[in-house]
């Protein structure tokens, strides 16, 4: 079995978690909803069970085109009514996946999708780290390295391929980013003023 149905077993778990955890919002939780399907796909396209890799790259494609910039929007503006309200994250969701069918599917432009991962994660890592949120920056970090060195085709030995640098970086990074105080509890605070109404 290769080891990328392993790697892409264990982003599946921590997506799975995080999609299902009631008190995160529900852009971090539909997100992750994104990425625990392309992780099913690749763990049956990899391991062989029942290859699909038609499908695990249509739904890598919406992870990049719609839940990177949709985790992005819940850690930026955590009090957005896209980070927080059901019919609004749906709507975000929904018109950057039919971009993303649009763009890199029909028009074939899978740069796009590359270059709105990136930027969404380095928002991301800038965003927290400006914050003083250092836990989350280098969670959005381990995210960013995931992405980088499988664009680079980096390989560790013949134990792990670039796919496995990107489901681990992803793994990682989202449990770090899910996992963090963010969001408050508490109607017009915001973490990012460490407590302090928002004026």
């Amino acid at each position: 079995m290769s080891s990328l149905a392993y790697s892409d077993g264990f982003l599946c778990l921590v997506s799975l978690w995080l999609a299902t955890r009631t008190r995160s919002p529900i852009a971090l939780r539909l997100a992750c909803t994104l990425f625990a399907a392309a992780a099913v796909l690749g763990v049956l396209r990899f391991s062989g069970i029942y290859p699909l890799p038609g499908w695990h790259q249509f739904a890598s494609m919406l992870g990049a085109m719609a839940a990177l910039p949709l985790l992005a929007v819940s850690v930026i503006w955590p009090d957005s009514l896209v980070t927080r309200n059901k019919r609004f994250a749906w709507i975000s969701m929904g018109v950057m996946a039919v971009l993303g069918v649009l763009i890199v599917g029909a028009g074939q432009k899978r740069v796009v999708a590359d270059a709105l991962a990136v930027l969404s994660v380095v928002a991301m890592v800038f965003t927290l780290a400006r914050g003083g949120l250092w836990r989350g920056a280098l969670a959005a970090a381990l995210l960013l390295a995931g992405l980088l060195l499988f664009a680079a085709k980096v390989s560790v030995g013949d134990v792990l391929v670039p796919g496995d640098l990107l489901h681990i970086g992803m793994a990682l990074g989202l449990l770090g980013l899910g996992t963090l105080p963010l969001w408050s509890s508490t109607e017009g605070v915001s973490v990012y003023d460490h407590g302090a109404p928002v004026v």
